[in-house]
């Protein structure tokens, strides 16, 4: 099914907190050190519309001015399947290098409301409030707390993913990517260069990134060069993200967030909360481990299962062994992308499922429509 094109709202902001979870709920084998396939393209530089390369370099440039960044944020979630829009809001925060932190809490949605997407027939989608997340990243790990069951998971992140390096993340244009690299990372497209905003389409061009979203939608305000709305389409092509922003402030002291949090934002007051998984990775050491307390014993914990729609197989199978989970793939349709052949596009349990170490996970693959199915 094609994707409907989603209006990009207007708001002001940078949003480089990508790197406290914009992402990172579907996107944590990147966190955890997954690389491109060995035989990828090579990057070769594209050539571009002189507008477009101008753009690019204004962005670049005021990008780099940006050290901390804070404001809110609305994220609309749209199923063009089961015809849902899930809404959710909340803050984010971004410290350079690497530090950011997003929370997100479901709307309270009126009975009988609906979206304003309209179906295919002549209705509208369902409106359902989105899931209650927050996420933290302090540089070194990626915490990813659950406030409702009060209980978080930590992620160590690998040293050759930590500072300026968080670029090779999911979203590297949101953090300044310097335009030479944009170029031979994604094909770019001007679609809007108007006084009032500039929309920019973003294709991957490696296969990792494809395995993430098969295209994304930036708006810029022309006056800042600031994102004001994201739109990301899932690779599934029946699923898309909007992130839209507000109500941001750059380069604010750290001393006011300090009187509203108490301490630094990106150090998670987690003494009431459990921690779910095998190991954590102390702030202050080198991805040393150290087990869990004898309170939560291993073979008792939950983990919630993560989101390998959209992922190769062999990438998203080493990602579920490495949490514990047994997996086992199937085939199933036929790729209507050839990029899309032996990609998952449905897992049992269902993504943020609870799950225990040792169940098997099951993945349904992309099959090549020139080969018969097994």
């Amino acid at each position: 099914m094609k994707l409907k094109p989603v209006l990009l709202q207007s708001a002001l902001v940078f949003t480089c907190c990508a790197a406290a979870g914009l992402l990172l709920s579907n996107q944590l084998s990147q966190a955890l050190g997954q690389q491109p396939a060995a035989n990828q393209e090579p990057e070769v530089e594209q050539q571009l519309p002189a507008a477009l390369e101008e753009i690019l370099r204004n962005w670049e440039r005021e990008s780099a001015k940006i050290e901390k960044l804070e404001g809110n944020h609305l994220r609309r979630e749209y199923d063009d399947v089961f015809q849902i829009e899930k809404k959710s809001e909340g803050r984010f925060y971004y410290e350079q290098p690497d530090k950011g932190r997003i929370d997100i809490a479901g709307m309270k949605i009126p009975e009988g409301a609906k979206s304003d997407k309209p179906n295919d027939k002549g209705d509208f989608y369902a409106l359902k409030p989105g899931q209650d997340e927050r996420w933290i990243c302090d540089g070194k790990r990626i915490f990813s707390i659950d406030e409702n069951e009060k209980k978080y998971e930590v992620f160590p992140i690998p040293l050759e993913r930590r500072g300026v390096n968080i670029m090779e993340g999911p979203l590297p244009f949101l953090f300044g990517m310097p335009a030479k690299v944009a170029k031979q990372r994604y094909f770019l497209k001007l679609l809007v260069n108007t006084p009032e905003q500039i929309i920019i389409a973003a294709k991957p061009r490696r296969r990792a990134d494809a395995a993430n979203y098969r295209e994304a939608k930036i708006k810029l305000d022309p006056k800042t060069y600031l994102p004001a709305a994201v739109q990301l389409i899932h690779p599934s092509g029946n699923q898309s993200t909007v992130y839209i922003f507000s109500n941001v402030v750059a380069n604010k002291n750290r001393g006011i967030l300090g009187g509203i949090f108490g301490k630094d934002p990106f150090t998670p007051d987690l003494d009431d909360y459990r921690l779910e998984g095998k190991v954590v990775a102390d702030a202050g050491e080198e991805n040393v481990q150290r087990p869990v307390p004898k309170a939560a014993p291993v073979q008792q914990a939950a983990f919630k299962v993560p989101n390998m729609v959209g992922h190769n197989y062999k990438s998203a199978e080493a990602l579920l062994q490495k949490m514990g989970f047994q997996t086992k793939v199937w085939p199933g349709d036929p790729a209507e992308e050839p990029r899309l052949i032996h990609h998952v596009y449905q897992q049992v349990p269902v993504p943020g499922a609870t799950a225990k170490k040792g169940q098997t996970v099951h993945l349904k693959l992309y099959i090549d429509p020139n080969k018969e199915k097994n």
